[in-house]
């Protein structure tokens, strides 16, 4: 199976590198940035806060003793600075993470950070934080992929740079200040991964918010790395590697959720807890990495037929407006669904006032599909979606994304296959109220009783993955 894994890496490395290393004097810019990447050592990332008034810091490395610091500054010469002191993780794949979180942040203001260890401090990079009431918009991706057995392996830079070119892409069209990632962000869950992932330089500027994906539980790396505001740390059946976590941004909700834990009773409890402490907060938005909906892959019909019984009270009961999801590796956007039935019907490029229910979105993977697909066309409204879907779009060897654009009344999704500059579907919710078009009503009897069967499956599950996970190495 090892050797049947290189070679395929070894083909579709030639032909990545051939899609996305050209031209030459170009690959040449990027073979001198990675190594420079790399040779620095540090992978810095910024994630959300609780709100706009904090940023949490990640990055790798550091001096023996020397605790983490950054240094924040409202000007770029760092004059002023405020000093947060951070902690460092690590774990059997991560020698050392270093966690600070930046409070007391103003809201719609530019600041200034470094990042110290013992070594050499980091240059100044600056981030924005959305105004209050201001309009923002998000970055939507899953799958990403990134691939590779160490840090000099090609196909392991052409994921990374795949990558690079749809933030670089969507940034061009409009302002990002937030990058939403539904997982399988490592295909092996290597730290050379997620060290690759984290290398385009937009990610020092705009907070990056992943959920994890079944890539991502291959390996225990990815534990050390997260860092991330109001991680659920008490569960009756705690997740592998990163628990549900939640923040606020704008006049938004994000509840970020681990698919791969099937502890319905503990997913509830977050969910719960979250919409209680963000009441007037307009939209509400959950991500996690398994595609409910989609129907195009029949294998997995059984798994996403258990998920929608977990899951879906959940989201109806606390009037989730859009969920986002991947798995796929198959773009679709849903009808309206509440109590997983179609409420409203949904045709391409919508706009819809109060619906009643909840949209899915499901992205496609930003690394092409498998060698024997190549070549296929991009196939819209596809005859294998199942019923629930309105849209959706196989792009086997084009990375698709979607811009979320957040006001107080709308929120819109336009989605790209990379390379083009008009949507190929676009959808425009309007809410006239907190409550919009959303039914009132708490989850069915059954799921109060049913949750636990999930969090028991999840018990048992774990000591299996946990076992898999070590045999993994």
């Amino acid at each position: 199976m090892r050797k049947i894994l290189k070679v395929f890496c070894s083909i579709m490395s030639s032909v990545l590198l051939f899609s996305v290393l050209v031209p030459s004097a170009f690959a040449k810019d990027w073979s001198t940035e990675w190594q420079k990447y790399l040779d620095a050592g540090k992978g810095v990332s910024i994630a959300p806060g609780n709100d706009d008034t904090e940023i949490y810091v990640t990055w790798y490395g550091g001096k023996d003793g020397v605790t983490p610091t950054v240094k924040v500054s409202e000007s770029a010469d760092m004059k002023n600075s405020k000093v947060f002191q951070g902690t460092i993780h690590s774990n059997e794949k991560v020698e050392r993470s270093n966690h600070v979180t930046l409070t007391g942040l103003e809201k719609g203001k530019t600041y200034y950070y470094v990042c110290c260890d013992g070594t050499t401090d980091t240059e100044p990079t600056s981030f924005k934080t959305v105004a209050e009431n201001e309009s923002f918009s998000a970055l939507y991706v899953s799958d990403i992929h990134i691939t590779g057995e160490d840090y000099e392996d090609e196909y392991l830079q052409a994921t990374s740079r795949e990558f690079d070119n749809v933030l670089n892409e969507a940034t061009k069209k409009t302002d990002i200040s937030l990058v939403l990632s539904g997982g399988d962000q490592a295909t092996e869950g290597r730290a050379c991964e997620y060290f690759a992932m984290v290398m385009p330089n937009e990610l020092r500027e705009i907070p990056t918010s992943i959920a994890v994906g079944n890539h991502d539980v291959k390996r225990y790396t990815f534990g050390a790395i997260a860092n991330y505001p109001n991680m659920k740390t008490e569960n009756l059946s705690d997740s592998l590697i990163c628990s549900d976590y939640y923040f606020v941004k704008g006049n938004a909700l994000f509840l970020i959720i681990d698919s791969t834990n099937s502890s319905a009773a503990d997913h509830y409890e977050f969910v719960k807890n979250a919409v209680e402490k963000n009441p007037d907060i307009k939209w509400r938005v959950m991500m996690f990495h398994h595609d409910l909906y989609g129907g195009h892959i029949e294998s997995r019909e059984g798994e996403n037929k258990l998920l929608r019984l977990l899951f879906t009270p959940i989201i109806d009961e606390f009037q989730i407006d859009l969920c986002l999801m991947g798995h796929s590796h198959c773009y679709s956007q849903s009808h309206v669904i509440y109590n997983r039935v179609i409420s409203e019907e949904l045709t391409k490029n919508d706009k819809i006032t109060n619906p009643k229910g909840t949209v899915y979105f499901s992205s496609g993977t930003l690394t092409p599909a498998e060698a024997e697909k190549s070549g296929y066309p991009v196939v819209f409204d596809s005859d294998i979606k199942s019923e629930f879907i309105a849209t959706d779009c196989l792009a086997h060897d084009d990375s698709i994304y979607s811009i979320l654009d957040f006001t107080d009344s709308t929120l819109t999704v336009k989605s790209y296959i990379k390379g083009t500059e008009e949507a190929f579907n676009s959808l425009e919710i309007t809410k006239t109220s907190q409550q919009g078009g959303h039914p009132d009503e708490d989850a069915p009897l059954w799921f109060k009783i049913g949750k636990y069967i999930g969090t028991l499956y999840n018990m048992i599950n774990n000591i299996s993955r946990n076992g898999e996970i070590k045999e993994r190495g």
